[in-house]
């Protein structure tokens, strides 16, 4: 069986909780997504649980100033970049909406 290069990261709860609801809607956006949440923490040598540790702090946004200036100076296109605000966004969203707002409902 096929295993995908960041499937383990569905092992978390909290991340498996994330795909499942982003699935719900498009399996496609939610595989995309994992992707790009596991690459970006590959990169920047952290987890999802150290993301959102992390997140609103001045280190962070440092951080993830300097992973956008690097990733223009290796020519990517913005709408490379931009992916993985996109991702981080819906990341930190998971635990800041509440419960009933956020999930989707399969029908």
């Amino acid at each position: 069986m096929f295993r995908a290069k960041y499937g383990y990261l569905l092992e978390d709860e909290d991340v498996r909780r994330w795909f499942d609801n982003l699935a719900a809607k498009s399996l496609l956006t939610a595989t995309v997504y994992l992707r790009n949440l596991g690459l970006y923490c590959e990169l920047n040598g952290t987890d999802p649980k150290g993301i959102l540790r992390d997140d609103g702090s001045k280190a962070f946004r440092d951080r993830f100033a300097d992973f956008v200036r690097r990733l223009e100076r290796e020519g990517k296109a913005s709408s490379y970049i931009a992916r993985f605000k996109k991702v981080l966004d819906d990341w930190f969203a998971l635990r800041l909406r509440h419960a009933a707002a956020h999930y989707t409902l399969i029908s």
